[in-house]
């Protein structure tokens, strides 16, 4: 009986502890419930949790956004006189960008080997052919200002802008008879005169300018080379850095940089083929038209035909005038016919499709 009341006391007493202890822990939870309302807080809004454990204010906010504004514009202004080197960088990297993909991941190659060999590549396949043509069209500059001087005569000059069966001289009679001038030799060669003047001096700066900044641009150059070997070692490095700067999301960023690198490789692709393509055929014409210093007029073609439609039309319109001068009629019209079909066909056809086929972009678009 003893032991039955001990039990039934020490049952009695459990509850009031119990109840004891759940005051304490109520207690301890009432008091621990301004930590609870700032965790839900943090959790409904860390930005704002995060702002008020910093102290930031907006006043500070705003005096940050100010001095980071200008920091990047500080950068910018320094930066904007190498940006043209920057900009070539990007785009040689971009369009060598896959040959170094194909060294690095597909052969599993050191990624620093990778980017030193295409520099390599870059330097040797693509430099030194341009720095020695270069040579060779000092030298053809010279035999075609030769030829022209052996040619072209003053009495085939001068029965072609005054000939009675000149077509030329009819046309200018009319021209300058227009204009109330008179069709002599003394006003063309005023003429000429003063705008070769003016051509004489504008090559003469335009050679002091390229001498004065030689240093320039080996610097600039080697700029040049230093983004892209960049790009090459620590592309990928980067690419996640400026996606993480954006606020887009990433499939946006990822389709916004797949679609510039596709744009950037094929249109240089399509230009440089285009290029080629009319200059070589160009190139052709003038030598069955019997014109001399093919690889001249040949490269500078090709480089003038990244000028979309009337790209190599600055070359063989005068050689097709200078053709008429000397009285080869047919020669030159047929020239003139052949180029003229080369250089709309690639223009309005290949480039279109080309670039349109592999961008997805419509050619009417492209061809704006």
């Amino acid at each position: 009986m003893a032991a039955s009341k001990k039990k039934s006391k020490k049952q009695d007493r459990k509850p009031g502890r119990a109840s004891s202890s759940q005051k304490s822990k109520t207690g301890s939870s009432s008091a621990a419930s301004p930590v609870q309302e700032v965790l839900s807080d943090e959790e409904r809004n860390p930005a704002g949790t995060a702002l008020r454990e910093v102290g930031l204010t907006p006043l500070a906010m705003t005096w940050f956004g100010i001095l980071f504004l200008s920091l990047a514009a500080l950068i910018v202004y320094m930066a904007w006189p190498y940006i043209t080197a920057v900009v070539f960088g990007l785009i040689v990297a971009g369009a060598f960008y896959p040959l170094m993909a194909f060294f690095a991941d597909r052969l599993g190659w050191n990624r620093g080997i990778s980017a030193a060999l295409v520099m390599l590549i870059i330097l040797f396949v693509v430099l030194l052919p341009v720095a020695y043509m270069i040579v060779q069209l000092i030298r053809e500059v010279k035999v075609a200002v030769d030829s022209i001087s052996a040619n072209l005569t003053q009495d085939e000059i001068k029965e072609f802008l005054f000939g009675d069966a000149s077509w030329f001289a009819d046309l200018g009679r009319e021209l300058f008879h227009y204009f109330d001038e008179e069709y002599s030799l003394q006003n063309i060669q005023a003429m000429v005169v003063e705008k070769l003047t003016g051509l004489s001096s504008i090559a003469v700066n335009s050679l002091q300018a390229i001498v004065s900044n030689v240093f320039s641009f080996l610097f600039q150059f080697v700029i040049m080379l230093i983004v892209i070997y960049t790009i090459f070692l620590k592309g990928p490095r980067l690419k996640e850095f400026l996606l993480e700067l954006s606020p887009l999301p990433r499939e946006d960023e990822e389709l916004l940089i797949d679609r510039f690198n596709q744009m950037n490789y094929v249109t240089l692709i399509c230009n440089g083929l285009g290029g080629l393509i009319q200059g070589v055929l160009a190139g052709i014409g003038f030598y069955f038209a019997g014109v001399t210093s093919i690889l001249l007029w040949t490269v500078m073609m090709t480089l003038l035909a990244f000028i979309p439609l009337v790209g190599i039309s600055f070359v063989y319109v005068p050689v097709c005038i200078y053709k008429f001068i000397i009285g080869d009629y047919w020669t030159g019209a047929i020239l003139f016919i052949w180029c003229t079909i080369v250089a709309l066909v690639v223009e309005n056809w290949f480039k279109p499709i080309f670039m349109g086929n592999r961008v997805q972009i419509n050619s009417m678009l492209v061809f704006l």
